[in-house]
């Protein structure tokens, strides 16, 4: 009699995928402070050779002493990505002088603080430039390399301003809105292809954003919420994790989650605090101070 028929042995387990980080060749753009000097420091930590760019050399060098500290390979660029034109040249430059670009974080942003009737054309061109252009024209210079590798992560970062109230923020969150839009058919559109686009969303967090700049109106207030090293921290959790979007806490989730749910309730919740405030009428039975002897 023949040998009894066994069951087939099971199928070895698949490969795991690649850590994201640990020997990954990053780009992390507008990391002279803030949330990129953070995650530029913190990527380095985990084993990732950076390449930061920013338009302040004194504070960007400072920044990649602390990377080489981990990651002695590291190199950084005086560049300012809203020059749209430069930066096919700019990322041909990243990719010789660190080998490649495994991946791109695209940080860099301005603030644009000002109502909607008071915006000029000119408002909107900077800030769509920097903030959705620029981030596209990098994807366009470096995606192909990372296409021919089979292998590249693409992290866009918006912000709260597109998932509450955009009151006074119209022109900032309006480019942010476009970034996710884009986002999301950039990570549909490469399914398969071993490359994979993310969205991370941060909330207030205590950088120079909120501090007073030409153009804007003033700030909100002075500098508040989360430590950027929280916030990168939580960059680097959703790179490993490969979720396709994160909030830099739960707390803003579900904010965000709140306005998907029901916007004409949210909206409605938030309007009386929105509306300004009529003047209060003279009270008659005081006299005016400056008809006073």
């Amino acid at each position: 009699m023949g040998d009894p028929v066994s069951d087939p042995a099971p199928d070895p387990a698949p490969d795991p995928a690649p850590d994201p980080v640990a020997g990954a060749r990053a780009l992390v753009t507008g990391a002279s402070s803030g949330i990129g000097a953070a995650l530029a420091v913190a990527l380095a930590r985990e084993g990732a050779t950076v390449g930061i760019c920013a338009r302040r050399s004194d504070r960007l060098a400072e920044v990649l002493a602390a990377c080489r500290a981990h990651a002695p390979a590291s190199r950084m660029w005086v560049f300012d990505v809203g020059d749209l034109d430069a930066i096919p040249e700019f990322a041909a430059t990243v990719e010789a002088e660190l080998g490649g670009v495994d991946l791109l974080v695209n940080n860099a942003g301005i603030p644009k603080r000002r109502r909607i009737p008071e915006l000029s054309a000119a408002d909107l061109e900077e800030v769509m430039r920097v903030n959705f252009l620029a981030p596209v024209a990098l994807v366009r210079a470096l995606l192909p390399g990372m296409l021919v590798r089979e292998r590249g992560r693409i992290v866009n970062l918006s912000s709260m301003g597109a998932h509450s109230a955009a009151a006074r923020v119209g022109a900032y969150a309006a480019s942010k809105g476009a970034l996710e839009l884009y986002t999301e058919a950039l990570h549909l559109d490469l399914l398969g292809t071993g490359v994979d686009a993310q969205l991370f969303v941060p909330g207030t967090t205590r950088t120079e954003f909120s501090l007073p700049r030409d153009g804007n109106d003033p700030p909100f207030g002075p500098p508040s919420g989360m430590e950027p090293d929280a916030v990168a921290a939580a960059i680097v959790v959703q790179l490993r994790s490969g979720e396709y979007e994160a909030f830099a806490s739960d707390e803003y989730a579900a904010a965000a989650a709140a306005k998907r749910r029901d916007p004409n309730a949210f909206l409605a919740a938030m309007e009386p605090y929105l509306t300004p405030k009529p003047p209060k009428p003279a009270d008659p039975t005081k006299p005016d101070r400056e008809q006073q002897p």
